[in-house]
């Protein structure tokens, strides 16, 4: 499985992509706290991140999350839009407006633009000018990432949005790797860092608060040894999918890098209800290449930022990220089935997840048995990243569709 989830004051469900989730907030003078999207996206019914329970519990608990630093009225999920009903009942504090139902999967890249036109046009029926729009501060993150140090996180946040808030540039988070992972992309960052700013640290601490240094590339996910050699430099983080900037420094960046998205959701932006900017998103997405966030604007900026982010985060996206995260027997073997019956017989350091039927699993280790949304998924947790490539293959069978 590979999900990801973002917040930003907007969430979505997306299912074909991962889980990603935009979190947006924004303050009533406009630039001092940031505007949020909140964003969750399944994975295709090979293996989700989790069943529909735990998807919303973290989709709730990222809302919960950013809450001292994003309004919760300014906070957006964007997701599938038969999922809609779903997130409103997780997260019942949300107008219907700030859930904003895609038409289909298209990665991450139209679910941001998405984003962008219904804030923009939320921000207008406040009565807020397009000098104000524009300065606003947008956070997008994943919503099914796990962080053991809240505090740390919202700390790291806080620094990004000082950097967005004084200039109009990208700000990312990346995560000091702990293992040469190859399950994640990597960011690489300058050797130094820049100036600190007032807003991002304790006036009587200097040193306080999380570094921050320019970007210098965006990497995909890297072989074995090539992650090692990352790991030694220590100028490598995990890319976890965490970016904020100004909402005009993002619509400057679509039409530099994306005009294709950009041109086609423009009907969005003349919509007058949000019932016509989902008939214009509807239409916009038939056309819309399917293209990760990353992909399309950050490995083409010029230049950006990155806050370094020691946070404790786990990328739920993966089972093995989950398998750690369980409660665990006294063999290391972790399970979560619900009302479904499972049997775990001599085996080690495995995991069994079933939503639709009862499991026997006999003298295994190390492997990752899930059963859901009527498929059946069995791989060794060590090889859990590769599932995307099996979900493709399954999908071009004879009477299945994408």
């Amino acid at each position: 499985m590979d999900g990801t989830a973002r917040t930003a004051g907007t969430t979505r469900t997306d299912r074909t992509a991962r889980p990603v989730g935009t979190a947006q907030t924004v303050g009533t003078d406009g630039t001092a706290r940031p505007v949020g999207t909140a964003q969750t996206a399944q994975t295709d019914g090979t293996a989700r991140t989790a069943q529909t329970a735990r998807t919303a519990s973290l989709l709730a608990a990222t809302v919960e999350r950013i809450r001292g630093l994003i309004a919760t009225q300014d906070v957006h999920i964007v997701t599938t839009a038969s999922m809609t009903d779903a997130i409103a009942e997780d997260v019942p504090a949300l107008d219907r407006e700030q859930i904003i139902g895609e038409p289909m999967g298209r990665n991450t890249a139209p679910c941001v633009a998405l984003a962008y036109h219904s804030i923009v046009a939320r921000l207008q029926a406040r009565g807020w000018s397009a000098q104000r729009i524009d300065a606003a501060v947008l956070t997008i993150m994943p919503a099914d990432h796990h962080i053991a140090a809240p505090d740390r996180f919202i700390a790291a946040l806080r620094a990004a949005v000082a950097h967005a808030r004084r200039d109009p540039t990208f700000v990312t988070l990346g995560i000091p790797p702990d293992h040469p992972s190859t399950a994640y992309g990597y960011i690489e960052r300058g050797a130094d860092p820049v100036t600190r700013l007032d807003e991002a640290h304790n006036a009587d601490d200097p040193d306080s608060g999380p570094s921050t240094y320019p970007g210098v590339r965006f990497v995909e996910k890297p072989d074995a040894a090539r992650a090692a050699t990352y790991l030694e430099t220590g100028r490598f983080l995990w890319n976890a999918g965490l970016f904020v900037v100004r909402l005009g420094t993002l619509r400057a960046a679509f039409e530099q890098h994306a005009p294709a998205i950009w041109s086609a959701l423009s009907a969005c932006a003349t919509a007058e209800t949000a019932d016509a900017r989902a008939r214009a998103a509807e239409t916009a997405y038939t056309s819309i290449e399917a293209v990760a966030f990353d992909i399309a604007i950050m490995e083409r900026l010029p230049s950006f930022r990155v806050v370094l982010a020691d946070v404790g985060w786990t990328d739920l996206g993966s089972w093995r990220a989950v398998h750690a995260l369980l409660p665990h027997d006294a063999r290391g073997n972790a399970r979560a089935s619900g009302s479904r019956e499972v049997a775990l017989v001599d085996c080690d350091d495995s995991m069994v997840w079933s939503e639709d039927a009862d499991v026997a699993v006999i003298g295994l280790e190390g492997v990752a048995v899930v059963c859901s949304g009527g498929r059946v998924l069995v791989c060794p947790l060590a090889r859990a990243q590769e599932v995307r490539a099996a979900a493709k293959q399954m999908n071009k069978a004879p009477g299945r569709s994408e």
